[in-house]
C-alpha cells in the first residue's frame, strides 16, 4: 500500500486517539504529525480539511499500530460500518471504554446491529458512558430490530423475567 493509503480524516484521528479536533489541527501546524491535503486541493495551514497521516499518530494512539487496525481505520474512515464496530471492539478488548463506545456508537447510527449491542452493554455495565438502564434497553431494542439474534433473546428474557 502506498502512503496515500494510510491517510485519514482529522474527524477520524481525533477519534482514534480520544483527543479534540483543535490538538489535532495543533500537532499538525506544529509538525508532531504528517498531513496532506486531499488531491487537487489547496489549503490553508488553519484549514481541518487535511488527512493525516495515520502511521504518523502511532505514537498519540492507547493502542498498538499494527497492520490490521491500520486497515481496519482507514476503512472506518471510509464509512464502513463493519470496520468503524471493528475498531470499537479493538479498544473495548484494551479496556479502553471510553473510545470504545464512541467508536460503537458511530457503526451504530450507520445501522450495525452488532454495535447496538455492545454500545447497550456498554450503557448496562457503565463503561464509557454512564450507566443506564435506559439507553441500554434502546439500543438492545435496536439491535433486535436490526436483525441481531442474540439481542433479540435477550429482549425475550427480559420480558419473560418481568412477567
Amino acid at each position: 500500500m502506498s502512503n496515500s493509503h494510510f491517510l485519514i480524516s482529522t474527524q477520524t484521528a481525533a477519534l482514534l486517539t480520544g483527543k479534540s479536533m483543535r490538538t489535532i489541527q495543533r500537532w499538525r501546524e506544529d509538525g508532531s504529525i504528517e498531513s496532506a491535503a486531499p488531491e487537487g486541493e489547496q489549503r490553508r495551514a488553519s484549514d481541518t480539511k487535511f488527512l493525516i497521516h495515520l502511521p504518523g499518530l502511532a505514537a498519540h494512539l492507547p493502542l498498538e499500530l499494527d497492520a490490521g487496525l491500520m486497515a481496519q481505520v482507514v476503512a472506518a474512515d471510509r464509512g464502513d460500518p463493519d470496520a468503524i464496530s471493528a475498531v470499537a471492539l479493538r479498544f473495548f478488548g484494551a479496556g479502553h471504554y471510553e473510545q470504545a463506545a464512541k467508536w460503537f456508537e458511530c457503526a451504530a447510527v450507520k445501522g450495525h446491529a452488532d454495535a447496538m449491542d455492545w454500545l447497550g452493554v456498554c450503557y448496562l455495565r457503565g463503561l464509557g458512558v454512564p450507566q443506564s438502564r435506559i439507553l441500554w434497553l434502546r439500543w438492545l431494542a435496536d439491535a433486535a430490530a436490526h436483525g441481531h439474534r442474540l439481542a433479540a433473546q435477550k429482549i425475550a428474557a427480559i420480558q419473560l423475567a418481568e412477567g
